[in-house]
Order: C-alpha cells, then structure tokens, then sequence
C-alpha cells in the first residue's frame, strides 16, 4: 500500500471501494496514518469492535484516538487513553454527525477519520437521508482541515447508489482481485 496516499495527494474525503472479501486494513491503515505525523484518529464504526479498531493501529505513534460505536456494538474499550462514544441507533444520523463533529472541535489537526462502513450505514437509513449526511459530514471533515475515508461494498448497491455517493468524495480508491486502483475525481472531472 505504500504510495497510495501520494497518489491521494490533496484528497480530504477518500471512498474506499472494498468487496468484502478484500484485503482493505493495510490500505485502511495507510489513509489513516501515512499522511501525518502522529494524527489523532477517530474510527466510526458499525461492525467492528473498539479493540479491533485499536489493533490495527499497531505500534504506530498516533495521538488522540477515539471510537465512535453505531448501532449493538459496545464502546467499552480497556485503555484510558482512548475516548469512546455510542450511538444506539443506527439510524440516528444527526446523533452520529453531532458525535463526529465533537470529536473535530475539539481536536487539534492533524486528524484522520476512519468510517465502516457506508454500506452498513445504508442497510438503516433510506439513500437520499444517507447523502444529505455524507454532505455534511464531508464538509465538517474539509472545515476542521482533517482527512477521512469511508469503506463501501460497490457490489452490495446499485450502481447509480455507487455514483451517487462517489460525487461526494474528492477521490477515491477501489480494491479489485488484489489490485489497488486509485481515481482522483478532483483531476479528472476538471
């Protein structure tokens, strides 16, 4: 995965195309921690646990790091250094865009976000109510001068879903049969 965020150069907001059976924690791992010198990291998640999240941080030297749970999930983490959040419902988006936009507040720069997955985050709240969000959120991303990219399955959404959502995103990198392909929508859409 090395490179890949040269390629990215300049990108805030980055949709990370993931199948689901794809290798996506290394290059997960290279957008959260590649850009910066020790970046606060925020992981938003309705699938994984805060320790798995935790884990794949590794030995890196990072900052602040917080986790946002949606949904079942616990936010319970063992560590004091770590500062936890849960959004109960799923469904409760300004409750998760309020959470996100505490954590970017109060936090110095640098800062990079982790989000899985758009694709769960669909399975509970209608498109046109997902986008809305995603605009926003992308905008506080850009506004706090933090980086952030969002994991979606292309195959589980129709294809008009996928552009949709990808207009919202200055670039974005899609992991296919172990290739990694990086488009940089800012370039070529000038």
């Amino acid at each position: 995965m090395e490179g890949i965020t040269r390629q990215l150069d300049g990108a805030t907001n980055v949709l990370l195309e993931e199948p689901p059976m794809a290798q996506g924690r290394d290059a997960c791992s290279a957008l959260l921690l590649d850009q910066y010198t020790a970046p606060n990291v925020l992981f938003v998640t309705y699938t994984r646990q805060p320790a798995d999240c935790l884990d794949q941080l590794g030995d890196d030297e990072v900052g602040t790091v917080g986790v946002i749970t949606v949904g079942d999930s616990s936010a319970t983490v063992e560590r004091d250094d770590v500062v936890t959040e849960n959004i109960s419902t799923a469904s409760d988006l300004t409750g998760l865009g309020i959470g996100i936009g505490q954590f970017l507040s109060e936090w110095e720069s640098p800062t990079a976000v982790c989000f899985d997955s758009l694709t769960s985050m669909l399975q509970y709240v209608e498109f046109k109510t997902a986008y809305e969000f995603l605009h926003a959120i992308t905008g506080q991303i850009h506004a706090a001068d933090a980086r952030a990219h969002f994991h979606i399955d292309p195959n589980a959404h129709d294809a008009k879903q996928v552009a949709g959502i990808t207009s919202l995103f200055d670039a974005r990198v899609s992991l296919q049969d172990d290739d990694v392909r990086t488009r940089d929508i800012l370039k070529s859409s000038s």
